[in-house]
């Protein structure tokens, strides 16, 4: 999440910092979580260069755990992505998460808890995953993907889809006389959302503004560099969609979604 919102100003990470508190410090558990933290950051080619731990007895219970962490980038103030770089005409794309990400997780336990399910079932679209399993999927780093992009000057806005879903993240990458039309004519939602949406009665807007639905991080480009970019894509095997474009903000809306679509889980 931290070395995604930097990618989103255009920025490259440096470094990272970790805080790990428990009520007991077991070694076991603590390298494994510090293993993974390491292994996120070479992924995103930045150094893991501290952090802290602390046991807590009397704050946390048992086997629970606090762990926090933020990471710093740099990136030339002439360089930075912003929403004033976006014209009319531009083109949006959408790139594949991993799904859930790290956000909506209140709603997803509340939909666990009335349904009286366990992370220990499988999943009823895929036998051979567990829920748990399904919805721990670290969130996908994109730095590989798009700071090369960034660097060539390809890209001229980012949206990160977190908390707010594409409605409240998009809205923040266009300046406000644009409108960004997204069309999902075309676009299939992965089945954990539909699931989740199918378990929670969730109407397709709250299901946008709640969750990334598959769509990780959003790219704004110059209609002219979209062939290159594209290229770039599939080079890295990487899932986009190709989702609308800006126009001039006639509506009073910057945000507007076409086509949902019957979303239906298969």
């Amino acid at each position: 999440m931290c070395v995604n919102d930097i990618l989103a100003s255009g920025g490259e990470p440096l470094f990272f910092l970790d805080y790990i508190s428990s009520s007991r410090i077991e070694k076991k558990d603590f390298l494994k979580l510090v293993k993974s933290i390491n292994k996120a950051c070479k992924v995103s080619n930045c150094s893991l260069v501290g952090g802290e731990t602390a046991e807590m007895p009397g704050l946390y219970k048992n086997n629970d755990f606090d762990i926090a962490g933020f990471s710093v980038g740099v990136v030339e103030r002439k360089n930075l992505l912003k929403k004033g770089n976006v014209k009319k005409g531009d083109l949006i794309i959408g790139l594949e998460s991993n799904g859930i990400h790290s956000n909506g997780f209140s709603m997803v336990r509340k939909i666990l808890e009335i349904n009286k399910i366990s992370l220990d079932e499988k999943l009823s679209f895929n036998s051979k995953k567990k829920v748990g399993d399904e919805l721990i999927k670290p969130t996908k780093i994109y730095i590989d993907y798009i700071l090369p992009l960034i660097k060539k000057r390809m890209i001229k806005s980012i949206a990160h889809i977190t908390g707010g879903g594409i409605y409240e993240n998009l809205v923040r990458a266009i300046p406000k006389e644009l409108t960004a039309i997204i069309d999902f004519k075309n676009y299939k939602i992965p089945n954990i959302f539909l699931w989740l949406q199918k378990l929670g009665s969730i109407e397709n807007k709250e299901m946008l503004k709640t969750f990334n639905c598959g769509i990780g991080l959003i790219l704004i480009i110059s209609d002219n560099q979209q062939k290159g970019v594209i290229s770039f894509l599939k080079k890295k095997g990487i899932k986009f969609w190709i989702m609308g474009k800006t126009f001039e903000n006639k509506m009073g809306s910057q945000i507007i979604i076409k086509n949902y679509g019957k979303w239906v889980l298969e």
